[in-house]
């Protein structure tokens, strides 16, 4: 077993998902390692997804929870997270039921064949067009402004190690994007391929203003042109309004 284990997960309208997240991911975290934490972080949502966080929280004090002041975007929440993980290895999934929790011990047993993050991704995806085609351009951008090896991909799943991890928390960037950050940092990244459920509540927020957004700030933001610079916010990359950690 591993020693400690920090899962994180940004929520957003996921209050029909997050019982059996939590059911499913404490029971795989339990076998796996001594000690676990699986800290949740609301990023504004508009239903009662932060009531139920805390009714997970009151129950198992092992679930830690925090509302932002505000929708400040799921890689931002994801950076708060971090900011109060403790665990040796820290996981991040999605909140829709997506990614398998089941896989996680696969993920940490690649992790540590000498690899400092390792992703995992689907062997067939079951993303809507537009979340599909998100996926695909990023990839394009990361290989071109972020000199990602050609034969490794990313994901919103992944598992980095603590040292890793301390790096990442210490950048101050406005506009968040983790696997970005993550290649400055290191390319010493492996790929677990899995299985990838089909969305069971909800439905996607992907659409195509978000992604081209999306693609525009990550070329200001992350690409090495000095002249885009101007272009770029300095403010807090989010806002806590209330926690239970």
């Amino acid at each position: 077993m591993w020693s400690s284990i920090s899962a994180v997960i940004p929520v957003y309208n996921s209050q029909d998902s997050l019982q059996e997240l939590y059911s499913r991911l404490s029971t795989v975290l339990k076998g796996i390692c001594h000690d676990y934490e699986i800290i949740m972080i609301d990023d504004g949502s508009k239903d009662n997804s932060y009531e139920k966080m805390k009714d997970l929280h009151y129950k198992d004090n092992m679930v830690k929870v925090i509302q932002l002041d505000g929708n400040f975007g799921q890689q931002n929440a994801l950076m708060c997270g971090f900011r109060y993980a403790t665990g040796d290895y820290i996981v991040t999934l999605d909140d829709d039921l997506q990614h398998k929790p089941e896989v996680i011990e696969k993920m940490i047993n690649k992790l540590n064949q000498g690899y400092d993050v390792v992703y995992g991704i689907a062997k067939n995806k079951q993303h809507s067009f537009y979340r599909n085609l998100g996926s695909k351009m990023t990839n394009y951008i990361f290989n071109r402004i972020c000199s990602k090896p050609q034969n490794i991909r990313v994901s919103s799943f992944r598992v980095i190690k603590r040292e890793i991890l301390n790096k990442i928390i210490e950048d101050n960037t406005y506009f968040v994007y983790l696997s970005a950050i993550i290649l400055r940092i290191t390319k010493n990244i492996g790929n677990v391929y899995i299985e990838h459920n089909a969305r069971k509540y909800g439905k996607s927020n992907y659409n195509f203003i978000k992604l081209f957004k999306l693609f525009v700030k990550l070329y200001i933001y992350y690409s090495d042109r000095s002249f885009l610079k101007k272009f770029t916010l300095s403010a807090p990359q989010y806002r806590v309004r209330d926690k239970m950690l």
